[in-house]
């Protein structure tokens, strides 16, 4: 088809949003749609070849795969290979391991499957993985397996124009990606299907070969809100948007618009503007831009561990990004592209391409087998990120109650009767303290169960959603079934993560999505989509009401400072720069955090002679610090928020031997 400028420049539209906002400045918060305009560039142009060449009889599979494999692939694999290299001196072996997976999908043309199930696009996670923005080569790359086949099918039935097969399947895709958004928003956002009506969109643009306006009032009208219908939601747009969806309409229906305008030989002030040198050449490179971008970003997030770049580090950034990109397009993009008898032949591209995939998928491979590799780092990094596993070695087995068989039992062996003299129940903050509560049971020579469950509030007449996951309050009610049939059990801890079930958010830093908690006792219209403290704040006394009335004592033990990032990873990550950027807490900002969940605690152990309140913050923290270390060096934390098996054992049980002598 003929070179049109404008679409170049209209390319430029999508990439500097997208890099703007993966490079965290303050606008365009809504950058991300800039990915649902390339989708209808490339719907477009795509279907606009293969549609000529099939109409003329030409079209063969083979070139085209040939040419999508020259565009694709070079750059591709060199953005890959810089991606290996930088990552061996500067990521953990889990960190390497999770990049070996990643380029693993990669190679598949899988990668949007993978995120899928790995990460949370919006969430501070993803801002650590190199490869997360090749989920939409993903999707393109699987547009491109069957989209061409099946024009050629539709193209054969004489009983069906194509453009209405094309338009009825984007329909389905856009109706389908409405309905599952609120349900499945991951699915919605990473695959195909749910992104299908937008690369259709361009689709059924180049089908119905429709002529632009010849009105120019009315063209430069169109034109102008096609461009703001991109723009408006690009800065109105934020990462708390439900998208895509509905609210992808306006962006895909202005980058078809803008490319139907565009066609008319007069233009519009917005194609000329599209068309004018600096904005071509930012889309003549706006490929590379994208490919190179992200894993600059990631890997300078990695190195500074923080999920947040300052203003310079992003500008610098974005800047080395546009210089990469610049040398991609002119040393790698532009020769491949070039046919013989100057350039590759077929047969070379393919053996090339062949040979680039069997490398990614290879090193992709090894990286996973082998673990991410640790013996490239030093002995003494190697040693603080194994600290990540420092954690309750029946830990699993532990949390795999209810079911077959008796909980955990933990502290002194039991008595030949069975007898069982404590409860602690708990989610995985409660699991996590296990070493110190047992060796304080066993100093104490007591016996006692854990009854748990990881992200699961122990609370009665409480379900909690977030990422995906739905604590039944059925579980708590097991519970205390159980507590029922064990009349020997005098005591029950009460252990958990309490601020984040209070508050709802999580730590500044910390992955994951925010999380709700919604009452699911006798009907109560004050609880009604109230806050997570107001229902804690029923649900508590009550199940300490339910657990008195069995005529046992209650012990609340207080929450521990939640850090924000991976202790043992940022730890190991300073000894190997030797920079001073370890992962910290400020005593001002654990007291703010933990403020209403501590009050509520002592609240409740104010009210009754038989509930007492264990505070946990003052091992941690002193009057400016909440450390991370122990004195020798050992991390306190096996991850950002749960003591290490090392630490509790250091730490808890002489805080934990007064719940025996308790009065």
């Amino acid at each position: 088809m003929e070179y049109r400028r404008d679409i170049d420049g209209l390319r430029a539209v999508a990439v500097l949003p997208v890099v703007f906002y993966h490079a965290g400045f303050a606008a365009p918060l809504g950058g991300f749609i800039g990915v649902d305009v390339f989708f209808v560039i490339s719907g477009f142009l795509i279907t606009s070849i293969v549609a000529s060449e099939i109409a003329d009889g030409r079209f063969s599979l083979l070139s085209f795969y040939e040419r999508r494999a020259r565009r694709i692939l070079p750059a591709l694999m060199a953005v890959m290979i810089a991606t290996f290299a930088v990552s061996w001196f500067i990521l953990m072996p889990k960190e390497m391991e999770d990049l070996g997976k990643s380029a693993l999908s990669v190679g598949f043309f899988l990668s949007n499957v993978h995120f899928l199930s790995e990460l949370d696009y919006f969430g501070p996670a993803a801002e650590f993985a190199p490869l997360l923005h090749t989920w939409s080569l993903a999707v393109e790359e699987q547009f491109y397996l069957f989209f061409p086949p099946l024009l050629m099918i539709l193209a054969g039935r004489g009983w069906m124009r194509p453009v209405w097969a094309v338009a009825a399947l984007s329909l389905a895709s856009l109706v389908a990606a409405i309905a599952f958004l609120p349900s499945r928003p991951d699915w919605v956002f990473y695959l195909i299907f749910f992104r299908a009506w937008e690369l259709g969109a361009g689709a059924v643009l180049a089908l119905i070969t429709l002529r632009a306006p010849q009105n120019r009032v009315f063209r430069e009208g169109l034109a102008l809100a096609g461009l703001a219908a991109i723009l408006v939601p690009t800065f109105a747009y934020s990462s708390a948007t439900a998208f895509p969806g509905l609210a992808a309409l306006p962006p895909v229906l202005g980058a078809a618009i803008l490319i139907w305008v565009g066609a008319h030989p007069a233009g519009s002030l917005v194609s000329h503007f599209l068309g004018r040198q600096p904005v071509v050449w930012i889309g003549l490179i706006s490929y590379s831009l994208y490919l190179w971008h992200w894993p600059i970003l990631a890997l300078m997030r990695v190195a500074l561990d923080t999920a947040e770049l300052s203003t310079l580090a992003g500008s610098c950034a974005v800047i080395l990004s546009f210089a990469m990109a610049w040398l991609s397009f002119r040393f790698i993009e532009r020769p491949f592209r070039v046919r013989p008898p100057e350039g590759m032949g077929q047969r070379m591209i393919f053996k090339i391409s062949a040979a680039s995939l069997v490398l990614m998928i290879g090193v992709g491979a090894a990286l996973d087998l082998a673990k991410g590799i640790p013996s490239r780092l030093p002995e003494t990094v190697q040693t603080l990120v194994a600290f990540g596993e420092d954690r309750h070695p029946r830990s699993k087995a532990c949390r795999g109650w209810p079911g077959d068989g008796q909980p955990c039992l933990i502290g002194a062996a039991p008595t030949p009767d069975g007898e069982i003299d404590f409860l602690l129940w708990g989610d995985s903050h409660a699991d996590a303290m296990l070493p110190g509560m047992e060796v304080a049971a066993q100093q104490a020579g007591q016996t006692g169960a854990f009854l748990g469950k990881a992200g699961c509030p122990p609370l009665i007449n409480v379900q909690r959603y977030s990422n995906g996951r739905i604590c039944a309050s059925d579980f708590s009610d097991s519970v205390l079934a159980w507590l029922q049939d064990h009349p020997s059990v005098s005591i029950v801890i009460m252990a958990a993560r309490w601020p984040l079930y209070v508050e709802g958010t999580r730590p500044e830093g910390e992955t994951g999505t925010d999380l709700r908690l919604k009452w699911v006792g006798a009907p109560r219209e004050d609880l009604t989509g109230a806050e997570n403290a107001a229902v804690v704040a029923v649900s508590f006394p009550e199940t300490i009401s339910r657990v008195l009335a069995m005529g046992r004592r209650v012990v609340l033990v207080g929450p521990i400072p939640e850090i924000g990032r991976d202790v043992p990873t940022g730890l190991a990550r300073a000894e190997l720069f030797g920079w001073t950027n370890a992962p910290s807490l400020t005593h001002a900002a654990h007291q703010a955090r933990t403020a209403r969940s501590e009050e509520l605690l002592r609240e409740l152990a104010s009210a009754d002679d038989q509930v007492s309140y264990i505070e946990l913050s003052s091992l941690f923290c002193d009057a400016e610090i909440c450390r991370t270390r122990l004195a020798n060096g050992t991390p306190i934390y096996f991850d950002d928020d749960h003591v290490s098996a090392t630490a509790a054992v250091a730490l808890l049980p002489d805080r934990f031997q007064p719940i025996w002598t308790m009065p």
